[in-house]
């Protein structure tokens, strides 16, 4: 086993061979370790050579393999292997009973991954739950109530550890003594952010923290994309809480979609930016997550509200409906934005908006 585990950490870090031209040789010579100890003749011509759809061979623009093959070498793979050993990482191929289906329904998913902590059995459904890293009063509290409702349904909570939303879902996941893991898009020598440190270690104590990058990598800007298509390939289910068009978490539902994953997106208003790419979703193929258990109850008394804000929309709306932009030039100094305190105090039943595009008071005109 410790000689297969160096073969595929060398193959999955060889560089000048595509992930595709690796999967292409492990189809036709079974092991990392055969391709390993395999001729650059052999290796070139399983490359280059193309069939045609009758069988017979079509001419191909031969590529230099030789530099890249006669240099090749177990050095960095043994380096990573101590350091997986030194730091308790586990390695996941695509022979793991943990990995094998995800490898072979994913002709993207990466030959290896690196894991800290404990993976719960492969036959746990897992639902992912991402979103903004400013997330706004709303998009806490429906996280907090859909993380609860799946954590005490026994499902695994996957996420990002990024800011906002991806740390609440982890953190609601621990607290209703849930399974939760998250992926990130440097090695498992820190956390990214590295605020999260804490976090992380208490994920993996429970639960695990996935990356695809070895030991000492850093989080550079294309590791996050690689780092997002990873946590879609792993979701059964993608839920989209709060994203911008242009975000981290759109590439993500994006790529769960492709993948022929089920992705839910969080409806919100239209005058809330940073749900202007959760709402374009359900344009493209997200259906839309609603839920009769979002009663909110104990979620809702968890996020502070500030009494003063709802004293002034409620000395504002006193007999006299307004429309959002009226109470935004009436009351232009709320702490919180004007749409999440009208979002708050209408989830708790202060006030209701009617046909008429105007807000009410509760028992109001």
């Amino acid at each position: 086993m410790h000689d297969q585990t160096i073969y595929w950490i060398w193959l999955n870090e060889m560089r000048g061979i595509t992930l595709k031209d690796k999967r292409r040789l492990l189809s036709v010579l079974s092991t990392p370790e055969n391709i390993f100890h395999e001729s650059t003749t052999t290796i070139a011509d399983i490359l280059e050579t193309k069939k045609q759809r009758n069988g017979s061979v079509a001419e191909s623009r031969r590529e230099p393999y030789g530099a890249v093959w006669n240099t090749r070498s177990l050095a960095d793979a043994e380096t990573i292997l101590a350091n997986n050993e030194q730091h308790s990482i586990h390695l996941l191929s695509p022979d793991h009973p943990h990995y094998h289906s995800i490898y072979t329904n994913d002709t993207k998913a990466p030959l290896v991954l690196y894991y800290k902590g404990r993976l719960s059995p492969p036959e746990i459904p897992i639902t992912g739950v991402i979103g903004s890293r400013a997330s706004t009063t709303y998009g806490n509290l429906v996280t907090k109530a859909a993380v609860a409702t799946l954590a005490e349904k026994g499902t695994i909570v996957a996420s990002g550890l990024s800011f906002g939303i991806d740390a609440l879902a982890h953190q609601t996941t621990l607290e209703y003594n849930g399974i939760t893991y998250a992926f990130i898009p440097c090695g498992l020598h820190k956390a990214q952010p590295a605020s999260h440190s804490e976090l992380m270690e208490q994920i993996a104590d429970t639960g695990a923290v996935i990356t695809p990058y070895a030991y000492g990598k850093e989080a550079l800007p294309f590791r996050f994309i690689g780092r997002n298509a990873v946590l879609a390939t792993w979701c059964d289910t993608l839920l989209v809480v709060e994203a911008r068009t242009r975000s981290g978490s759109m590439h993500t539902a994006r790529s769960a979609l492709k993948k022929g994953k089920q992705v839910l997106a969080v409806p919100n208003t239209l005058l809330e930016p940073r749900s202007s790419g959760t709402n374009l979703l359900l344009t493209e193929g997200a259906k839309a997550y609603y839920d009769d258990q979002l009663q909110f109850g104990g979620c809702y008394n968890s996020i502070p509200t500030s009494h003063h804000d709802e004293e002034d929309v409620i000395l504002a709306l006193n007999g006299n409906p307004l429309t959002t932009s009226e109470i935004v030039d009436m009351i232009p100094d709320l702490s919180l934005s004007v749409m999440e305190c009208l979002t708050e105090m209408e989830l708790s039943g202060r006030i209701i908006f009617r046909p008429d595009g105007r807000w009410h008071l509760i028992g109001g005109l």
